[in-house]
């Protein structure tokens, strides 16, 4: 019965949108994303919602009627839009769907289906080799191929850095790369000019589903060793249930790793973490610009300390070479011999760059451009 009652609230909430700005015009466009935030507001839980909103509110600008609908929602009719943008199951449809006259524009928040599966499967059987468990829960693993997408859409829009547009470009001749946007809710320069004592020997996690595709095992295995610096977790981990039992010792009987579960960005909560904290630490093996990780250089001056499959740059990153303890040990070690002063003026040259370059204007300027003159004009003619 609980069951039921859930599907049924989600089907309510999730239900299309037609014509969401009330226009008159002849040309249609279907975005396929998320529905909430045009139904219910935009919340700054996730970027999602922020570029769910710019992309209806680009297509608008742009001379097309719009309507939303949920990236899972099979039921849709395809055949009578002009253009239909973002990812999901009606991308599908369109294969399948004879008189579907539709150009398509894929918005890939990941790097290629194919690598992060792969990626994410060589993790989960990493920690099968360690503890004898599957934590399938933990992956990223898509089932269905968006390979298929790849290929067949008119044109890739990829988030996150060339490493990320690269990983589509031998499926399709029409990628782009854009920058992930970050919500700004501090002013990293007075977070930094704040920090409280030993902030170089703290070392933040901030993160979504996914624990071990994001790398928080490999962390929990390297700071459970060591009493001399801390590790605090911020994210929802609790619905990863089999990741709680498997690593309880480590996260929870561990006096240097401090787990707070889910902290809202506009909390006091998290500007007292960004206070105490000197590095974002984030060993994820495959990311679409990693906006968790921005939003702590944005907000907090955070100096980060990631993997390349992170997919951003900002010129001031400590590099985690490998998916494995000891490339954690070393970034680690290489980050507790800078000093304070040094931390300081490098967290102030990271946050301004990454205010700059991910900022919510560069995200909505580029995101048009992309769209308009660089897909629409150039590869599909104006509808």
């Amino acid at each position: 019965m609980l069951d039921r009652l859930q599907k049924i609230v989600k089907f309510f909430m999730n239900r299309p949108i037609k014509n969401y700005y009330n226009t008159n015009y002849t040309k249609r466009a279907l975005l396929s994303y998320i529905v909430y935030p045009f139904r219910y507001g935009m919340k700054n839980t996730h970027t999602n919602h922020y570029e769910a909103i710019t992309w209806g509110k680009i297509l608008d600008e742009l001379g097309y009627q719009v309507d939303i609908t949920q990236y899972d929602d099979k039921s849709i009719d395809v055949s009578n839009y002009d253009i239909i943008c973002g990812f999901g199951e009606v991308f599908f449809r369109c294969i399948y769907t004879a008189d579907c006259r539709a150009k398509m524009i894929f918005y890939s928040t990941g790097r290629e289906n194919c690598l992060q599966n792969y990626e994410t499967l060589k993790r989960i059987k990493n920690v099968h080799e360690k503890k004898g468990v599957w934590l399938g829960e933990s992956s990223r693993f898509v089932e269905k191929s968006y390979t298929s997408v790849s290929i067949t859409s008119d044109a890739v829009i990829s988030l996150g850095n060339d490493i990320c547009a690269d990983s589509y470009k031998k499926y399709n001749d029409n990628v782009f790369q854009l920058d992930a946007p970050i919500y700004k809710v501090l002013d990293y320069k007075y977070i930094i000019q704040n920090k409280k004592s030993d902030f170089q020997k703290h070392f933040l996690w901030f993160g979504s589903s996914g624990l071990v595709h994001k790398g928080l095992d490999l962390l929990l295995n390297y700071f459970s060793t060591r009493d001399d610096i801390f590790l605090h977790i911020c994210g929802n981990i609790y619905y990863e249930k089999d990741f709680i039992k498997t690593y309880e010792q480590e996260l929870f009987q561990k006096e240097n790793i401090n787990v707070y579960g889910f902290v809202d960005i506009k909390s006091e909560k998290f500007e007292e973490i960004l206070k105490q904290c000197g590095f974002v630490i984030f060993p994820s093996c495959s990311e679409g610009g990693a906006p968790s990780v921005l939003t702590c250089v944005g907000n907090g001056g955070l100096i980060p300390i990631i993997t390349k499959e992170t997919t951003i740059d900002t010129g001031f990153d400590i590099w985690i070479e490998n998916l494995d303890e000891e490339a954690i040990a070393k970034a680690v070690e290489k980050a507790l011999l800078y000093s304070e002063n040094n931390i300081k003026k490098i967290s102030n040259q990271v946050g301004e760059y990454v205010l700059n370059k991910h900022s919510m204007e560069n995200y909505y300027k580029n995101l048009k451009n992309i769209i308009e003159n660089k897909i629409i004009k150039e590869n599909m003619g104006d509808n």
